[in-house]
């Protein structure tokens, strides 16, 4: 087979790995992610390849096609949007050629924009790539930190509903450009902290002249579920990397981080009780490929066999982190 797919929430076994839970739900009836062994092209409703490699088989490759309700700008916008949610990527055109903290405050102020104009207000998920995301940029910062007070100027320029700050990943490629998906949603969401982390938006200066402004996860409900949307999570404890060099550890505080995540929203939000067993899907971001069997073995032996897990290889905000995993967990609502 050389194709698999996230259908409603399922992943296929294309990717060696079974699953046997199939979710319909109002987040993906809009949108499909599809893995394959080609780039997706010529596809009416293709909204981006994800420059994110997988570890699991080679030359497979990640995109997001939209379902329905299809509309699209001049500058290059493509919106997918039900009666709850709003799915875009920023036009590559919008930021090309510009400095990593310019290209950022751009996108985030036409995500902005696009959220208002089409209904949508408040920001629940982002996922942002680039490369060189440790690499030195300029004025004493890397990309990262650019990257964190690009998204900071695009905030302090709006006038937003009072709401939580989105669930968030932000990864290294090794491809040119800058990639950045969002989900907004007609109903606000409730930022999940870890009482074991210091929130990312509290964080000192040490680490970036503006915080990220990320929630570590984010609750969203709707009449027929709850969704849990958790940030890319790492090895990190207070403010400080745990374990570095040690692969095994950092999976294991990583996973450890996500069950304060759930353990916050059940007893802090009256969420759906629930375990890393009873999530949607796993995204396991790999800085060294060598390390992919060292990690889906620990992985395994927590998770399951069947566990919905998709490994991919990028490089965290941090050289001394070496994993970093985002998951999605849907309850329905009975």
């Amino acid at each position: 087979m050389n194709t698999s797919a996230i259908t409603n929430g399922s992943v296929s076994e294309a990717l060696n790995i079974k699953v046997n839970t199939d979710i319909t739900d109002g987040l993906h009836e809009f949108f499909t992610v599809r893995f394959s062994n080609q780039p997706a092209e010529n596809i009416i409703h293709l909204l981006a390849n994800v420059a994110i490699p997988s570890l699991q088989s080679e030359q497979i490759f990640e995109s997001w096609q939209g379902a329905i309700n299809h509309t699209s700008d001049p500058d290059g916008w493509q919106l997918f949007q039900n009666d709850q949610y709003l799915l875009a990527c920023v036009p590559a055109s919008l930021i090309a050629h510009l400095p990593i903290d310019q290209a950022t405050e751009k996108a985030y102020s036409a995500i902005f924009e696009q959220m208002h104009a089409c209904g949508y207000p408040y920001l629940v998920r982002t996922w942002n790539y680039f490369p060189g995301i440790t690499s030195d940029g300029y004025a004493g910062s890397n990309n990262y930190q650019l990257f964190c007070t690009g998204r900071t100027r695009a905030y302090e320029q709006q006038s937003l509903i009072e709401q939580a700050y989105p669930a968030a990943t932000v990864i290294g490629t090794q491809q040119a450009g800058m990639q950045i998906f969002f989900i907004a949603a007609k109903q606000a969401g409730i930022g999940i902290e870890n009482t074991l982390q210091v929130s990312a938006f509290d964080y000192p200066s040490i680490y970036s002249q503006d915080p990220p402004l990320f929630s570590r996860a984010l609750l969203h409900r709707n009449q027929s579920q709850e969704i849990l949307f958790v940030s890319g999570t790492a090895s990190i404890t207070g403010h400080d990397t745990q374990y570095a060099g040690d692969i095994n550890r950092q999976t294991e505080i990583c996973l450890s981080n996500i069950e304060q995540l759930i353990a916050a929203a059940v007893n802090e939000q009256n969420m759906t009780a629930i375990s890393l067993q009873d999530f949607s899907q796993f995204k396991i971001y790999i800085k060294n490929p060598n390390d992919i069997d060292t990690v889906s073995i620990h992985i395994q032996q927590i998770l399951g066999p069947s566990a919905p897990v998709y490994y991919l290889q990028g490089d965290m905000c941090r050289s001394d982190l070496s994993v970093e995993i985002e998951a999605l967990a849907i309850i329905p609502i009975i």
